[in-house]
């Protein structure tokens, strides 16, 4: 998707701890930085969605991240109960537990799974699991407690891609034609008491633009989860969360803002906690809006034209990020190349690379231009994350001084994951990534011709659908990348949804895990929760 700038190489991240011999809190209050888009898997578009939705909705087997891989397993948050391959391993078959049913009582079937995997093969639904069907021939159910997934070969991933949240078919079979009717169907546009899930949590209360509020599901065969309540609170202003945390409205706060972070870890009514991740921000290039970035030597010098070092000091989180030379944080050491290193800072050389494009100072106005139209674009990022404005508006001086005049737009979060991801409305926009745990998410994601996360047009722009070269896929040549920015939360659609694996901890000493995304969380230690999120690595279920 783009030339990679920078990645964040920690981030703040705070342990909820189970104390068995505590009462049982019944009550937690999140912070969070946007607001709830969709509480459906198959259509979800934001990190957040994704880690409520793990939550709400279970899927076929449960995974955790271990030594640098994805391991698979069945345990009692899985909806089978055992999984078996066919003798070549290009049939999977999973047995479905006996007695799990669906908020509203009704029955979790095969034909629910069935369904669930339908809707994310159709085109119109434009599902950010749709690659889980790039090797998958056919989902059949043979009775009600068997589903069987036949592929057209066997390849490691598919455990991974059958791992999506079921949802339930006697309930949306009606709105299956496209994504607006899913996403309109009363359950979904209103699902306090009306949505049907089958995890550990229903919705009980959603008011848009303050807070949705989840509570035990009774009818749950995972059993009641330790903390009876959960409320996420959207708050954009990374100020307004830390006030509330300080007056001791929230219980965990995040994102953390990285520039205070020693400043908080000092107080001893916080605790900070810091992890590697797998996040980076980047600037996507859109060559149908603004023609000049269809060309990879402007490209190049957009990205030689940027000082990382100096970003990442002016927004004080040099601590917690690094510079970038491509889409794999060092986590990835099977797949990440410590010999490959960023583009150096070189705004002499980018000059002159837009000059033999034919882009100079023709009027001495301090501004480059070709043709009579100046070298003017508008770059869109998410209103109230303060570290991507804060990074765009450095990006900026920097673009000025070599006579590139780039105005920066806040758009809030929804809003313009829409405009980028659906209408493809803007010229660059500033966003970020959770990167997905599988190697090849490349080729899955952001290469194909008609991908939903295919926002730059690679293959498309100029040439045509095409093979991308692998050698060049970072803001390689044949599509329209841009160089990615530091590090933090990624406020992509989610595409993929990349999750967490959350260890419920309980006094018996068994542990029980849901999967759900990383956060930066921040939270007094006064009182400690139950609930021990214990971060084994994001779990990505779509690459």
């Amino acid at each position: 998707m783009g030339r990679a700038l920078t990645r964040l190489a920690t981030a703040a991240l705070v342990l909820w701890l189970s104390a068995c011999e505590a009462p049982a809190r019944r009550y937690l209050v999140i912070g969070e930085g946007t607001e709830v888009g969709v509480l459906l898997p198959v259509v979800e578009t934001s990190e957040l969605d994704g880690a409520i939705n793990e939550l709400l909705y279970l899927s076929l087997n449960s995974a955790r991240w271990g030594d640098g891989a994805i391991e698979y397993t069945i345990d009692d948050l899985s909806l089978a109960e055992r999984w078996e391959f066919g003798p070549d391993s290009t049939t999977l078959t999973y047995f479905l537990r006996n007695g799990a049913v669906w908020s509203d009582g009704e029955p979790i079937d095969a034909g629910d799974v069935v369904f669930t995997f339908q809707l994310v093969r159709k085109p119109t639904i434009a599902s950010p699991y749709v690659d889980s069907w790039e090797h998958l021939d056919s989902v059949v159910a043979a009775g009600d407690r068997e589903v069987i997934f036949y592929f057209r070969r066997r390849y490691p991933r598919m455990l991974f891609h059958t791992g999506i949240g079921i949802i339930p078919e006697h309930i949306f079979a009606d709105a299956a034609d496209d994504a607006a009717s899913l996403t309109g169907h009363p359950t979904v546009v209103s699902p306090a008491g009306n949505l049907v899930v089958s995890g550990p949590y229903r919705v009980a209360e959603w008011r848009k633009g303050d807070r949705l509020m989840l509570t035990s599901n009774p009818r749950a065969f995972t059993g009641a989860p330790a903390t009876d309540t959960v409320v996420f609170r959207f708050l954009p202003e990374e100020s307004t969360r830390l006030i509330e945390l300080e007056n001791g409205e929230l219980d965990v706060a995040g994102p953390l803002p990285m520039a205070r972070a020693a400043e908080l870890a000092a107080a001893q009514r916080f605790r900070v906690e810091t992890v590697r991740d797998r996040f980076y921000d980047y600037i996507a290039w859109n060559p149908f809006k603004f023609e000049p970035f269809g060309d990879p030597r402007v490209r190049l010098a957009l990205s030689l034209a940027i000082d990382r070092a100096q970003v990442l000091e002016g927004l004080e989180i040099s601590a917690h990020a690094q510079p970038a030379a491509g889409p794999y944080p060092p986590i990835f050491s099977r797949v990440a190349d410590p010999s490959v290193r960023p583009d150096a800072y070189r705004p002499d050389s980018a000059r002159a690379i837009l000059a033999a494009r034919g882009w100079r100072d023709s009027d001495d106005d301090g501004l480059l231009d070709r043709g009579g139209r100046p070298f003017r674009f508008t770059l869109l990022t998410q209103a109230g994350n303060e570290r991507r404005t804060d990074a765009a508006e450095l990006i900026q001086a920097q673009y000025r001084r070599i006579g590139i005049d780039m105005q920066v737009q806040p758009v809030e979060f929804n809003t313009l994951l829409g405009q980028v991801f659906e209408e493809r409305d803007y010229e660059a926009v500033l966003l970020g990534w959770q990167v997905a745990l599988e190697p090849d998410y490349l080729v899955g994601h952001f290469w194909p011709p008609d991908h939903p996360f295919n926002i730059t047009g690679y293959g498309v722009w100029q040439h045509g659908p095409r093979q991308p070269d692998p050698a060049r896929s970072v803001g390689g040549d044949g599509g329209a990348g841009g160089p990615a920015l530091a590090g933090g939360g990624a406020a992509h659609r989610p595409g993929p949804t990349v999750r967490v694996p959350l260890v419920l901890r309980r006094c018996d000493g068994r542990e029980r895990t849901r999967e759900g995304h990383a956060h930066r969380y921040l939270r007094p230690i006064s009182e400690p929760s139950p609930v021990e999120v214990g971060r084994l690595a994001s779990l990505d279920r779509s690459a």
